[in-house]
């Protein structure tokens, strides 16, 4: 069993073909049936059947993927330390951060991990919806903060908060906008500005958006409260980053029928339950798990 054999076996698991997979590991499809058919081989199972159009894994097959992805997982963690080692990098941690998750109240536990690891080389990446778990599905993160959307048995997760949302719009933007409650036949011809979700994968469609209602995207919340302020649109916005702006008048909290005005979303700090971390990830997840209780 060598690790070209099993990284063969997982990408044709995680990408569902044969010729998807060979894309993903850089290699022909021929010689990804090849190193497939070889594991299978070795311990004399068959890993996948293939009556159908697309490789269906065997119950032994089941059994053995998540054995295999967790090995993967311990060799790369093994080589990304041999490689720190011999070049005196120092030790990296990679965050996956919600995009709503902006203005998070763990900011003070970074600063007082930052303290206790002053040579950590720290990476957050911003996304959204399908984007935030992608990154942790692709090892680009090791840990990611976000929202319950998307997730399964696949990870591991534990409340860390919560971020309220709010509904709004210039208090000129609509007749009323902040004394009634609006209809959504009013806002279906209103432009709703949305973030774009950021995966590449499996996109996630937005949850909270009147059917048949007008769609803005835009890349970040920046934008999106600058289009808000200046009266060319309605969206749902994280509170603190539009508290200014609620104060100053520029902005005003909307209710709309029937429709999620204003919600608490519970908020999570999430692994790969088969992806070993590395002891700096491990210590900032056992942190945080101490800073929330």
């Amino acid at each position: 069993m060598t690790n070209e054999q099993l990284r063969a076996f997982v990408a044709v698991v995680e990408r569902g073909s044969f010729r998807a997979a060979a894309d993903q590991v850089f290699k022909t499809q021929s010689t990804v049936s090849a190193a497939v058919r070889a594991l299978e081989d070795e311990f004399d199972l068959q890993l996948f059947s293939r009556d159908s159009y697309r490789p269906t894994l065997t119950p032994a097959g089941k059994a053995f993927y998540p054995q295999a992805r967790k090995l993967l997982g311990q060799v790369q963690s093994l080589e990304t330390l041999g490689h720190h080692l011999a070049q005196g990098t120092p030790p990296s941690l990679a965050l996956s951060l919600s995009a709503m998750c902006a203005y998070p109240l763990w900011l003070e536990t970074v600063r007082g991990f930052c303290q206790r690891f002053p040579q950590m080389r720290l990476s957050i990446n911003t996304q959204h919806l399908s984007g935030v778990l992608e990154s942790l599905l692709k090892e680009k993160a090791d840990l990611a903060i976000g929202p319950h959307t998307g997730l399964d048995e696949r990870f591991e997760f534990v409340r860390v908060g919560a971020i309220e949302m709010l509904t709004v719009a210039a208090p000129t933007y609509l007749s009323g906008a902040g004394e009634r409650i609006l209809s959504q036949a009013e806002l279906r011809a209103c432009p709703h500005i949305l973030l774009s979700d950021t995966g590449s994968v499996s996109p996630f469609d937005h949850v909270h958006v009147i059917p048949g209602g007008q769609r803005w995207y835009v890349g970040d919340y920046q934008m999106k409260k600058a289009l808000l302020v200046a009266g060319l649109g309605w969206a749902r916005m994280p509170a603190q980053m539009v508290q200014t702006q609620l104060e100053t008048g520029q902005l005003v909290a909307l209710e709309v029928e029937n429709f999620t005005s204003c919600s608490q979303v519970p908020i999570y700090l999430i692994r790969l339950k088969d992806l070993p971390l590395s002891e700096l990830a491990q210590a900032f997840w056992q942190e945080m798990i101490v800073t929330v209780r």
